[in-house]
């Protein structure tokens, strides 16, 4: 909805009024010279009465508006685009003067707004009062009127006349009242015209401040989102390092009980080393002092037996202290694997860091905060101002150019739709179309090549389309060459002339009367009257005919002397240039048999066509 300015309103619609008091020039009311009779009214000669007050008009803007489009007379379009394409900065400057003249358009609008609300407010009231004036001379009159009827015998002679004069006085007095009635109800109709589109501005002040309320509405959302989506990762970092801490002081409780241990085997061991050392000692000083005929086999067994003993205790302790190391390293690589940290000095560092941490979660939690009381606040100004604007256009609700502006609005609407229908239909028929131009080159391409060819896509139709054509153009040129060599077989070659006549002949054919030729060639050909009549190549139909009927209906050799399909890629064209001795020696169909297989190529291009029909009509109930 487009609402128009007030001053353009009242300017267009009092300039139109002739019966009126006066026009709106140039944002400027100046009233006519309607106050005095006019030479057509029944008015006596006196008229009393004071004279009607002029609406009050602005000083501002006394300029006429043809000041303003004096240097448009002669402007070149090309020379304006091209200065405004070379100098950018002059288009900058000429943007913010564009600017500051529509800002100060809108304040001289805004002020004569102001000074129109007054002389109507002024005009409203004196309108009132005209009402009533007129009411009560129109009573006066009626009883002046049954006066007359009643004693006009019973009055002076001279009475009358005064009575008359006085009656046309107050009767012009009522006109002009009238006139000035009338003005003010154009002025008024003008008013009415302006507080329209003031309600249809409002209106629009109000969608936008619904807008923006929805969008406020989302940002508090958004944020309350992200305020709870921070706590849970604030929880969940407290309870990680919950978890580092108590594993930390696990691992370090286990390293004290190993450094522990460690020394206590060390301290064993010194022990054992000592005590050994005395028991050397000591069993030296047996030996030297113990009787020499002891027998020594038996000591040295005793020294192998407690030195096995020895070994076996170590070897213990050494597979204790290796599972102990083992399962250190496996609680490492569980702490590496939870923290995402190889390193045990970054283990550390984040658990010294735990605390800078929290305080930069704390402080984007604080901002989250403020931010939702900021956008509760602007929410809270927002439905303030919302439910302000939907009190005042409460009142104002059937407005009748809020349903036209509707109904263009639908009606564009319908024939955007009827637009979009059309299209959709046109776009059916061209894939339609598509579809059985992808399905007809398919065929073709499979009768010509004398394999199956799968359908080809949309991206490869033109391929399809242009190798069809070559195929196409190879045949009729193998066919134009049959042709021609069955000609020269029969005509004897009577003068060099005429063979530069079969040559010219023959390069027409290439040409473009290629087509023309070959149905002159066929419509003058004499029937074959022998036994044999037609000769028919089978191989071109193997790819139409079934197993049952190459059996029932063709030669037994057939297969020898026709390879199925897959081979037959293998074969040049040249297949199709068949030599004379070729033709004699080739396999012979009788007429019956080219009956059948003609009959059998027709029902299954009939049974196609139903398929390819049908295929449509599906499509068509599809789109």
């Amino acid at each position: 909805m487009v609402a128009t300015p007030a001053s353009s309103v009242v300017s267009a619609s009092a300039s139109s009024t002739k019966p009126g008091g006066g026009t709106f020039k140039g944002r400027k009311f100046k009233p006519s010279a309607l106050a005095s009779p006019s030479p057509n009214s029944k008015t006596g000669p006196n008229t009393e009465g004071k004279t009607p007050k002029a609406p009050l008009t602005t000083d501002s803007n006394k300029e006429a508006p043809s000041s303003q489009h004096k240097g448009r007379k002669h402007l070149n379009l090309a020379a304006v685009q091209l200065a405004l394409a070379e100098n950018e900065d002059g288009v900058e400057t000429m943007k913010r003067e564009v600017s500051e003249f529509q800002e100060t358009e809108l304040s001289a609008a805004h002020s004569e707004l102001v000074n129109l609300r007054k002389v109507h407010d002024k005009l409203y009231l004196d309108a009132d009062q005209a009402d009533l004036t007129h009411k009560a001379v129109c009573e006066e009159l009626s009883q002046l009127e049954r006066l007359a009827g009643v004693g006009n015998k019973a009055a002076a002679a001279g009475s009358p006349m005064e009575l008359v004069n006085k009656l046309n006085a107050r009767l012009s007095d009522t006109q002009r009242k009238l006139k000035i009635s009338t003005e003010q109800k154009l002025v008024f109709g003008h008013m009415i015209e302006r507080l329209k589109g003031e309600l249809l501005s409002l209106q629009k002040d109000d969608n936008k401040l619904k807008q923006k309320v929805a969008m406020q509405q989302h940002e508090l959302t958004s944020s309350s989102l992200q305020k709870q989506q921070a706590e849970i990762e604030l929880k969940q970092e407290e309870d990680k390092l919950e978890d580092l801490l108590e594993r930390l002081e696990h691992k370090r409780g286990s390293h004290e009980q190993r450094i522990s241990g460690i020394k206590q085997i060390i301290e064993e061991r010194a022990e054992l080393l000592h005590r050994q050392h005395e028991r050397n000692k000591k069993k030296e000083e047996i030996l030297t002092k113990a009787d020499m005929g002891q027998d020594e086999e038996q000591k040295l067994k005793r020294m192998n037996v407690i030195r096995q003993l020895y070994t076996t205790i170590l070897e213990k302790k050494m597979s204790d202290d290796e599972e102990h190391l083992s399962s250190l390293e496996n609680t490492f690589h569980r702490l590496r694997n939870v923290t995402g940290l190889s390193n045990v000095e970054e283990v550390v560092e984040k658990f010294l860091t735990r605390t800078t941490k929290n305080a930069q979660l704390q402080a984007t939690a604080d901002e989250l905060l403020k931010k939702i009381e900021s956008l509760k606040v602007e929410n809270k100004k927002s439905r303030r101002q919302l439910e302000e604007t939907i009190q005042r256009t409460v009142g104002n609700a059937g407005n009748r150019e809020v349903y036209q502006e509707v109904d263009l609005i639908d009606n564009a609407v319908g024939s955007a739709v009827k637009q979009c229908e059309d299209s959709k239909q046109r776009a059916t028929k061209l894939s339609v179309t598509i579809g059985e131009l992808r399905e007809t080159v398919a065929r073709f391409l499979s009768k010509i090549q004398n394999k199956i060819v799968p359908v080809p896509s949309v991206k490869n139709l033109g391929e399809s389309i242009h190798l069809l054509d070559a195929d196409l153009t190879e045949m009729m040129k193998a066919v134009a060459a049959n042709l021609t060599m069955k000609d020269d077989d029969d005509i004897t070659v009577e003068s060099p002339q005429k063979g530069n006549d079969g040559n010219q002949s023959f390069s027409k054919m290439a040409g473009n009367n290629l087509g023309k030729i070959m149905y002159h060639k066929m419509m003058t050909t004499e029937p074959d009257q022998s036994p044999r009549n037609v000769r028919v190549h089978t191989k071109l139909n193997m790819v139409q005919l079934g197993k049952h009927a190459q059996i029932t209906l063709l030669d037994p050799s057939f297969m020898n002397d026709n390879p199925p399909p897959s081979a037959q890629h293998f074969m040049p064209n040249s297949r199709l240039l068949h030599d004379v001795h070729d033709d004699e020696q080739a396999t012979v169909v009788d007429r019956d048999t080219v009956k059948k297989l003609a009959k059998l190529v027709v029902t299954q291009d009939e049974t196609e066509k139903r398929k390819a029909k049908k295929k449509k009509s599906e499509n068509e109930e599809e789109w």
